[in-house]
């Protein structure tokens, strides 16, 4: 549509504010603009360049306010609504957002811009075919703009379509070379692949084009700290947190990798999540609840679905008493699995909140008038911390999915266990309250898929084989020592390490020279990348003892060896993370395989390899130790967590 005409002033300031805008002045284009609404309020082109300047300057709030003026004064510039629909994406108001597109396609179906915007508030909302549809037509319109297909091979990959994913993103980085977004996603794309290595350069060709590009330094820490390497992962975390320090994801990535680092103690670490809590009082509880009545539970997780929290969630959720609580559960996923259908079985109410953010999510969990919420992320991938800082629920308690404390001031209690957390070690590591399961806190549910226990490895090999599952994470330096002592003292010994990252070649070469420099020889170890074909538990078949990480113990690793037969020795730490071991194993009356220090460690380890008869012993009875523990009785687990959740609302509301 073309611009009505205005006096020649009007006209003339309007051209001098976009020009200055469109180099990159804003100052000087809003004075302009200023200059020119204050005598022609009504000017509709004036009032769009404001809103967008003020957009671009993180203004949003106010500039969809001016931008929506200009809508209603040319409701057929299709120009407008795709800026309202982008400004509104920004405040992440995705539902309108999708409108405000949708009206501009409405105009002009052959908006290329307008479709891949579109693309963005309905990925956010899961509605991903729909997403990728747009994409490809924006695609289609524009045949040379590779921004759009960065944005297709995101949305391909949440659908999983990774072969078309990597076709969008390689051809993304071809048609715009220096587009940063792209060869950002195109890592995205290669670290799902598992192609560690070429997922590194891209992230690092990311922020070489944009040295500001927080997401990218921060997806490079993520992958770094996958394969293994924590110090250089802190490094880009460190970076991308002094960029947006007010996006609180950034300062969460780094404080997951900070658990598992070497050298931190506990009260630097705690110390760095109470900096990300900050110290502002909690909001005043949205109501009383009745510690004796009927509890509204909410779970919030972005992990409904075949994730290690699945594993000890679901016996939780198939066993609440329901006559006395009612089970919310709050998905913050876009898709979800076989898995997330079991668990939405078991739930009264189920919302889908991915594309919700903090505020109506808040809202949304006040208006369900939930008596206590519980986070399940901590500060992993996919959590909303940022609800629980708004205090929708009266009690609110974190648990499972995280080693440390939230650093939340909102969030009133920890669920943990006298092994974990013993009374007067660990409490002033936490922001939270403790809240203690005296029979443990973890619940465990076997995968359907686990194969039968199989014979130690050792008598057809001749040799033992150590082994870890755990993620390259949590393969510290310590660690590493660690380890190698053990190997040192058992000379014919190998070791197997099982972890997505280590499909990769480079990585695993990285893995042999951290080994060799301890004295290891490369062949004495055995890497091994995800399994895929059958079940992953099967490699437990080929180790005869698991060894634990440290300072950051397994958790669902350390139960899958115990499920398999495999005794896992672990080193006892000084705070939650490095006693989860010590928790799972004292109640599997395996206390013989926690270990005081690193001697009692190596000891331990080469001690139980001198003893084929007790490595046989523990095959036939690590199951039936595990069930004795109560490990497995989802339903006494259960009825002791909601003894817990009134003893909280009791200790809160006296």
């Amino acid at each position: 549509m073309a611009r009505p005409t205005h006096p020649v002033n009007a006209d003339a300031l309007f051209e001098e504010a976009a020009r200055l805008q469109g180099a990159g002045d804003m100052d000087a284009a809003e004075a302009r603009c200023r200059q020119l609404l204050d005598t022609h309020p009504e000017h509709a082109w004036g009032l769009n360049l404001m809103g967008v300047i003020r957009c671009q300057a993180g203004r949003a709030d106010e500039g969809i306010k001016l931008i929506a003026r200009a809508a209603q004064l040319a409701p057929e510039e299709a120009t407008f609504l795709n800026n309202l629909g982008t400004g509104l994406t920004a405040l992440k108001r995705h539902a309108q957002a999708v409108t405000a597109f949708s009206r501009a396609l409405e105009i002009d179906p052959g908006y290329a811009a307008a479709h891949s915007n579109l693309g963005a508030p309905l990925k956010a909302l899961g509605r991903l075919d729909e997403a990728a549809t747009h994409y490809r037509e924006g695609a289609r319109l524009a045949p040379g703009n590779g921004e759009i297909r960065a944005n297709l091979a995101n949305v391909l990959l949440d659908l999983g379509d990774i072969d078309g994913a990597e076709t969008a993103a390689l051809e993304a980085v071809r048609l715009a070379p220096a587009y940063a977004t792209g060869h950002n996603n195109l890592g995205t794309v290669l670290q799902r692949r598992g192609r560690y290595a070429e997922a590194e350069a891209a992230f690092r060709r990311a922020a070489d084009l944009r040295p500001d590009y927080a997401d990218a330094l921060g997806n490079l820490g993520e992958v770094l700290k996958e394969m293994g390497r924590a110090p250089d992962a802190m490094a880009a975390y460190e970076r991308a947190w002094r960029l947006v320090p007010d996006e609180p994801e950034k300062g969460s990535n780094l404080l997951l990798a900070l658990c598992g680092l070497d050298g931190e103690t506990p009260d630097a670490i705690a110390a760095r999540h109470f900096q990300w809590g900050g110290s502002a009082a909690p909001a005043a509880p949205a109501h009383r609840p009745d510690a004796q009545g009927r509890l509204r539970v909410g779970y919030l997780s972005g992990d409904f679905r075949r994730h290690s929290v699945a594993y000890f969630l679901e016996p939780i959720l198939t066993h609440h008493d329901k006559s006395a609580v009612e089970v919310f559960c709050y998905a913050n996923q876009t898709h979800g699995d076989a898995v997330t259908e079991r668990l939405r079985a078991h739930a009264d109410h189920w919302r889908g909140v991915a594309g919700m953010n903090d505020a109506e999510l808040a809202a949304q969990i006040r208006a369900d008038g939930v008596d206590i919420l519980v986070d399940l992320a901590g500060h992993t991938r996919g959590n909303r911390l940022g609800v629980f800082r708004l205090k929708p629920a009266p009690v609110q308690m974190t648990y499972l999915g995280y080693p440390a404390t939230t650093g939340l001031q909102a969030m009133d209690f920890r669920l943990t266990d006298p092994w974990a957390d013993p009374e007067g070690l660990t409490e002033a590591f936490h922001a939270e309250r403790l809240l203690r399961l005296e029979r443990g806190f973890l619940c465990y549910r076997p995968p359907d898929d686990a194969p039968a226990v199989s014979a130690p490895p050792a008598a057809e090999n001749g040799f033992v084989t150590f082994g870890s599952f755990n993620n390259l994470s949590k393969l510290s330096g310590a660690t590493v020592a660690l380890w190698s002592e053990v190997l040192r003292a058992v000379p014919d010994a190998r070791l197997k390490l099982k972890a997505k990252a280590l499909g990769d070649a480079q990585v695993q070469g990285d893995v042999r020279r951290r080994f060799e420099a301890e004295g290891i020889s490369p062949e004495r170890l055995e890497l091994l990348g995800w399994i895929t074909a059958s079940s992953p538990l099967e490699a437990y078949h080929g180790v005869d003892i698991g060894l634990d990480t440290y300072p950051y113990h397994g958790t669902t690793t350390t139960l899958e060896a115990l499920w398999m037969g495999v005794p896992v020795v672990t080193l006892a730490g000084d705070w939650h993370a490095s006693r989860v071991g010590v928790s799972i194993l004292a109640r599997a009356k395996a206390d013989d395989l926690i270990a005081a220090n690193r001697a009692d460690f190596v000891k331990i380890a080469a001690g139980l390899a001198g003893k084929p008869d007790v490595i046989a012993e523990y095959r036939k009875h690590l199951r039936g130790m595990l069930l004795r523990g109560g490990l497995l009785d989802g339903e006494a687990f259960t009825g002791a967590l909601e003894n817990a959740y009134r003893d909280a609302v009791r200790q809160l509301f006296r």
